[in-house]
């Protein structure tokens, strides 16, 4: 009877489990939509993420998740989610569920107690909101671990003087005593780096994501602040200040996942074990402004045409010709030397010689101001000079105006005077011994030989003078005709080089490879370089040829076996060295390139029908 009843009960259960199944599957399918949050812990400390996920449940997913706005924390979206489809057919009605979860950083920013207001969902077009929550979030009891500041190099500059500013990150280093491990400087850098994206680095974020793509990084230096060891990484670049005061760079923020526990990880060979992270924490840290004030340059005692230079500097001039006519164009050359370095020279400005009285109605002086040419720590300024009479005999002294930064004081620089000589224009040669000028056609006339001393070239021309071709008179009739027939030449061949576009570039080949592999600096451009030589010299499409095709194409044009292996070692050293992570011997390989392409481009070899074989 007992037993009877056992199996009895047993079977009884099976079926009172079943319905029960069967009536959790039918609740399942008339959920109504909604969105809940779970979260790791609801206490932490000031910097320590906590993980929030946020699970949706509708018909076909959500479309969109609005996080809470709360002063003092901050909510940071992780990418991905995670989605669950559960399907239930009940009397042949068919029904989906979709639970989709997004994750979220949470990070208190100071200590208190918070109320995290609903997330709010977009499902089917309809907005649903989750129930709020408490987190209680208490002070950290150690020191910061990271800390960030920017600051001028120097730290005080005027306005026209050359600066830069630095960016420096300072992260203490973890310690994991159960595994006597210190924090290095490079792991140190390689967890600054890795939230990089996330980070607001103003000017310095190109240069930052520059580095990492070339896989270079700044180095770290092991300083005390506070009695605290960190680890210091700097990153300058140049900046040129553009209004006094204290430069606004933005926010300077940067957000990394500081270790909070390691663990031991074995390989999958078990010979050896190896350190992770094992839990983190999210650590932010934001710059104050920057340490650095720019000054005005001071607007008393300015000299007259003091023009914004800002520095110490030494100032030389120089004419040529220093032999001119009144009227001929004179080049004068003005070069100011930065004696200290700290010059910003991209808006140093020549001297204004218009407004100086000492070329004021001897000099004809173009309105624009001299263009400028850097040339290490100093600038070429050239200027035209168009003497207005003969009487001068020198381009005179030039002055030049600048603010010393160091003694806070306008000095005045001045070049050496510059001898010239300046005669009579317009001298018209009438016989040996007569000679007229433009200035003597006031003199009275006097008939010598039937000729008329000291007469113009016009009164002379009426009174009958001889005619005789001058070897000058001969070049200038037959100069016309001459530059009209190079330039038919020059556009017929310009027309010609039109319309066979391949002609310049197989007739280049060798010039422009050569030049190439000279300038190369990594194996992929000396690679390119040789097998675009290849292609021009055929005519073919650039970029048309692989290592193996290049070999075809040599064959096909009639090189012998020996010339097409060693162009070919040539190729495959560069690729070796571009995919195959080889070091590049820019002697070695350079050389065998070289001697490769002056032994295919010495041969007489048929391009064209090396291109009509691989074309077919």
């Amino acid at each position: 009877m007992l037993r009877h009843f056992f199996h009895f009960s047993t079977a009884t259960t099976r079926v009172f489990l079943f319905a029960q199944c069967v009536l959790l599957c039918c609740v399942a399918t008339i959920r109504a939509d909604g969105v809940s949050v779970r979260m790791d812990t609801q206490q932490a400390e000031v910097g320590e993420f906590v993980r929030l996920v946020v699970d949706v449940e509708g018909a076909s997913g959500f479309e969109s998740i609005t996080e809470p706005k709360v002063e003092g924390l901050v909510f940071r979206r992780l990418p991905g989610q995670q989605t669950q489809t559960s399907v239930a057919i009940i009397n042949n009605k068919r029904t989906q569920r979709v639970t989709s979860s997004a994750t979220f950083e949470l990070v208190a920013t100071r200590a208190g107690t918070f109320k995290i207001p609903p997330f709010t969902a977009m499902i089917g077009g309809n907005a649903y909101t989750s129930q709020p929550m408490e987190f209680s979030v208490k002070a950290a009891n150690d020191a910061p671990v990271l800390e960030v500041r920017i600051e001028g190099v120097p730290s005080t500059v005027y306005l026209g003087q050359k600066c830069a500013i630095r960016l420096e990150i300072l992260i203490k280093p973890f310690r994991a005593r159960e595994f006597n491990y210190v924090m290095t400087e490079e792991d140190s850098w390689n967890i600054i780096q890795g939230d990089l994206e996330q980070s607001e680095l103003g000017p310095f974020k190109q240069e930052l994501l520059r580095q990492r793509r070339e896989g270079q990084r700044p180095s770290g230096q092991r300083v005390h602040v506070a009695g605290e060891e960190y680890w210091r990484f700097r990153i300058e670049r140049e900046y040129d200040p553009v209004q006094p005061g204290t430069p606004d760079f933005g926010p300077i923020r940067i957000d990394l996942h500081y270790p909070a526990s390691l663990s031991k990880r074995r390989d999958v060979f078990g010979m050896g074990s190896s350190l992770q992270i094992a839990s983190s924490r999210f650590v932010s840290a934001t710059a104050a402004s920057a340490d650095m004030t720019v000054l005005a340059v001071p607007m008393t005692d300015q000299p007259q045409g003091y023009a914004g230079a800002v520095g110490s500097f030494t100032m030389r001039a120089s004419v040529a010709p220093s032999t001119a006519a009144v009227g001929d164009p004179m080049t004068l050359s003005i070069e100011i030397v930065d004696r200290d370095g700290g010059a910003d020279l991209g808006a140093l400005q020549a001297p204004d010689l218009s407004i100086d009285p000492a070329f004021s109605g001897n000099f004809k002086i173009p309105a624009e101001r001299a263009a400028g040419r850097i040339d290490g720590n100093r600038k070429v300024f050239t200027q035209t000079l168009r003497p207005l009479n003969d009487r001068v005999h020198e381009v005179p002294a030039i002055t030049f105006s600048a603010f010393d930064p160091t003694t806070e004081r306008f000095e005045t620089t001045s070049s050496d005077a510059i001898p010239i000589t300046v005669h009579a224009s317009e001298q018209v040669r009438l016989s040996d011994d007569a000679m007229a000028t433009i200035g003597d056609m006031h003199q009275p006339k006097t008939r010598v030989g039937g000729l008329l001393a000291n007469a113009a070239p016009l009164d002379a021309a009426r009174l009958g003078s001889t005619f005789k071709f001058a070897p000058w008179s001969i070049a200038a009739f037959a100069l016309p005709p001459l530059a009209a027939g190079v330039l038919f030449l020059a556009r017929r061949r310009s027309a010609s080089a039109a319309r066979d576009p391949m002609r310049n570039r197989r007739r280049d080949a060798t010039k422009r490879a050569t030049s190439r592999l000279a300038c190369a600096s990594s194996a992929a451009e000396r690679q390119s370089a040789l097998l675009e030589f290849v292609t021009d010299r055929a005519g073919l499409p650039a970029h048309a040829l692989t290592r193996n095709d290049v070999c075809k194409v040599l064959s096909a044009a009639g090189a012998g076996e020996a010339l097409v292996a060693g162009f070919d070692r040539a190729v495959q050293a560069a690729e070796r060295a571009t995919y195959g992570g080889a070091s590049m011997d820019t002697d070695a390989d350079g050389k065998l390139a070289l001697r490769a392409l002056e032994s295919v481009a010495d041969a007489k070899l048929n391009w064209a029908r090396a291109a009509q074989e691989l074309q077919s």
